[in-house]
């Protein structure tokens, strides 16, 4: 499986947002090609800081799903979103 970073998918893919709500993932499959090279599946990474893209179409971890313009050539898999650690922005001096 080929591994991507997520500068390296947004450079490659272009992701097509819903026509109806103009989401860029879409919480349900419903009237999309399960065997389309141009789905994939957003889920969660195991340790639930990262989001993944995930060529085709997949149901553990799933958030939801995303249609690029451009079409997937082999099984990939790409960082989506990054999450750093959440900094308190409430410190004792600003208490």
């Amino acid at each position: 499986m080929q591994q991507l970073s997520e500068d390296e998918f947004d450079s490659r893919f272009t992701v097509v947002p819903d026509p109806v709500t103009g989401d860029t993932i879409r919480s349900s499959d419903q009237g999309l090609d399960r065997d389309s090279r141009n789905l994939w599946t957003i889920v969660e990474g195991d340790d639930g800081n990262n989001l993944y893209a995930v060529s085709g179409w997949h149901y553990v971890n799933r958030i939801g799903y995303i249609l690029t313009e451009e079409a997937w050539e082999e099984e990939s898999e790409a960082v989506w979103c990054e999450f750093g650690e959440a900094e308190d922005e409430a410190s004792p001096d600003n208490a």
